[in-house]
């Protein structure tokens, strides 16, 4: 049996910033990874749905790839926050048929969405830092 997992967060910035990260190409290197894109790019990813509407609208973006599987992020824009206005995140990774992965896929998830939100206040992941090794000298088998 498939089911949807569904991970919720508010960023306190408003709708139409959050939205920018999900699609614009360099922004999402800053928080999602180097070579992974939402809306186009490689490895290839399909639009399904896109509807960016006036603010007071729920914003969707429902893209199916490789990495992702079948994925819907909503954002509505909540009154109040330090810009006026701030965003509710909804992401929904639809489909999920062994619940034995609906742990890893929600941490995933969270960690991303922790990204974003550190890339939207001026932090943007540091691809090279993360990727190295801990203690290259242990990697390569010296002691």
């Amino acid at each position: 049996m498939e089911s949807t997992v569904r991970i919720q967060r508010v960023i306190d910035l408003p709708r139409v910033i959050v939205w920018d990260a999900l699609i614009d190409p360099v922004l999402v290197e800053g928080w999602l990874h180097p070579v992974l894109r939402l809306v186009g790019g490689e490895p290839e990813v399909s639009v399904r749905e896109r509807v960016d509407p006036a603010p007071a609208e729920v914003a969707r973006l429902h893209v199916h790839g490789e990495e992702f599987g079948e994925l819907r992020i909503s954002l509505v824009e909540i009154p109040g926050g330090t810009r006026g206005a701030s965003t509710g995140v909804t992401v929904e990774l639809l489909g999920i048929a062994d619940v034995r992965f609906r742990g890893p896929l929600v941490t995933g998830w969270q960690t991303r969405l922790d990204q974003l939100e550190d890339l939207l206040r001026g932090h943007p992941v540091s691809w090279t830092e993360l990727e190295r090794p801990a203690n290259p000298a242990r990697r390569s088998g010296a002691n």
